[in-house]
């Protein structure tokens, strides 16, 4: 019979396909070494995710300003929501 219409992969490449492995570690990995970002407030037991509605002109000023002092939107609702709650009786 003819050829397939797929391209020719490594064995390597069928194992790690096979057994659902994407990122085994290399010759060239060290143990115990992170690689990637940091772990952020989506991985953290004390944060929750929260949703609301803003006017878009209003959330795009208030996120360019954000970036440019290099702040996070969530900061800055959380800064303004515990001052809120500390003017609570």
């Amino acid at each position: 019979m003819g050829k397939s219409n797929q391209p020719q992969s490594s064995a390597k490449a069928r194992v790690q396909k096979a057994d659902g492995v994407k990122d085994r570690p290399t010759e060239n990995t060290q143990v115990g070494v992170q690689r990637g970002r940091k772990p952020g407030k989506h991985s953290d037991v004390n944060y929750t995710q929260t949703s609301l509605y803003l006017p878009i002109e209003l959330r795009n000023k208030v996120r360019s300003k954000l970036y440019e002092q290099g702040k996070e939107f969530s900061g800055l609702v959380e800064g303004m929501l515990q001052e809120w709650l500390s003017k609570q009786v």
